[in-house]
């Protein structure tokens, strides 16, 4: 065998392996692409993440996330009651039978929160509580681990703002005042007010 050919042949095969190896993750979203999805979860979710979409195959991903970016009454109803309908809802029951948890970014009932009479309404919260036990539960945008404060003053609304967030810490500059009572609600909070700005 000629060392060239030997070499290339190498090569190749440690490519292979190398690339086989090494996976990133992807988030499924269990609809068809189109622009406005793309761009509406790419705002969700940053663009440091592989996204993918339903009948796609990415090679050398794992799938780390199922985002389900709508769901119409009747589908909710349908699978609160256990059915499906269509290849969509096919696959999201299952993957709730397999015991794989599905964000839904937008529930269609809630357009209706205004208009719908309370018995109505609160039959659809009551699958929407009925689907979370199943697996699907709403959107979770991430969250920011930290905040940093500019302002001079903390009070109270700031720490509780902050907790909305969901951040743990709270940076300020270093000659702010923090007000009694902000450094009680962070404390009951669990948010560490730090000042180093």
């Amino acid at each position: 065998m000629d060392v060239n050919e030997l070499v290339r042949t190498i090569t190749q095969e440690v490519l292979k392996q190398m690339q086989a190896g090494s996976t990133k993750d992807c988030i499924m979203v269990l609809a068809e692409k189109n622009d406005i999805l793309a761009n509406s979860l790419h705002d969700c979710l940053g663009d440091e993440i592989e996204i993918c979409y339903f009948g796609e195959k990415i090679p050398n991903t794992t799938i780390c996330r199922y985002i389900l970016p709508y769901l119409t009454c009747t589908d909710m109803a349908d699978l609160a009651a256990g059915r499906a309908h269509g290849p969509y809802m096919t696959e999201v029951l299952n993957l709730l039978l397999k015991g794989t948890e599905i964000e839904t970014l937008e529930f269609e009932y809630t357009e209706y929160s205004e208009t719908a009479p309370g018995p109505l309404f609160t039959l659809y919260e009551s699958y929407l509580t009925t689907l979370a036990g199943f697996g699907l539960k709403p959107f979770q945008p991430k969250r920011p681990d930290y905040i940093r404060l500019w302002q001079t003053l903390v009070t109270e609304k700031v720490v509780n703002e902050a907790q909305q967030q969901g951040a743990s810490l709270l940076q300020v500059p270093v000659a702010a005042q923090i007000t009694p009572l902000a450094a009680e609600t962070a404390k009951n909070l669990k948010i560490t007010i730090q000042k180093s700005l």
